[in-house]
């Protein structure tokens, strides 16, 4: 998990690294709070520390609540690592441009959220045949605001001189009953300072193990979800 410092009004450190990756993925992944930390330090006493060596600790202590979090309603079993990474982006407060960007991955971590997912079950797991097709009816409550539906996938380990880090491609599309079609957020990567910083699109990814589709005031009760 790569993460990104903050402070504490949510602004992005000048020094907390930006993305992409070498071949276009999305990082970082997340944000948290990584500025003027109150924290231990040696022989025993405490100092303002900043940087993402602080940020990361904190998303690390939020992780292992979740964990114990899931172990505690489902009977002491450990959860998939993939759901709770994915459940922490998905339920990010989203800052900077509008969706993923390059500086604040998904957003600021919001623990709350996630173990709200994950309490109420509001999941999906499942496998899929090379050039398969999964179908998911999902219902949307009424009156809801934003949907956001994210699917995540642990992908095996590409080589290390690939030059796209992927090895399964998984593609999400996500339908209304009036076959009104959504498909995720995707960044421009290409290596140019402005269009780095351009928002969101919806398109296909090939490239990250993530992707989240939006869908603001949806005026529908059942949807279809494809990976």
């Amino acid at each position: 998990v790569a993460v990104g410092n903050l402070n504490s009004t949510d602004g992005l450190s000048s020094s907390s690294s930006r993305g992409p990756a070498t071949d276009g993925r999305i990082k970082p992944d997340i944000c948290a709070v990584g500025t003027s930390v109150y924290s231990t330090i040696s022989e025993n006493s405490y100092e303002n520390k900043s940087g993402t060596s602080m940020a990361c600790p904190g998303v690390a202590g939020s992780i292992a609540q979740l964990y114990q979090a899931y172990k505690d309603i489902n009977g002491g079993n450990n959860p998939p690592s993939g759901l709770i990474k994915g459940s922490i982006l998905n339920t990010a407060d989203d800052l900077g441009n509008p969706g993923p960007d390059f500086k604040h991955g998904w957003g600021r971590i919001n623990t709350h959220k996630a173990f709200e997912l994950i309490s109420q079950n509001n999941y999906l797991s499942g496998s899929i045949a090379q050039g398969g097709n999964n179908i998911h009816n999902l219902t949307v409550p009424s009156g809801t605001v934003k949907l956001k539906i994210m699917l995540y996938w642990t992908d095996y380990e590409g080589a290390s001189n690939a030059s796209i880090a992927l090895v399964n491609d998984l593609n999400m599309q996500v339908v209304d009953p009036v076959a009104l079609s959504f498909e995720p957020w995707v960044l421009n990567s290409a290596p140019n300072a402005s269009t780095l910083d351009d928002d969101a699109i919806r398109a296909i990814d090939a490239l990250n193990n993530m992707e989240q589709v939006t869908i603001e005031n949806p005026n529908i009760s059942i949807l279809f979800f494809a990976g």
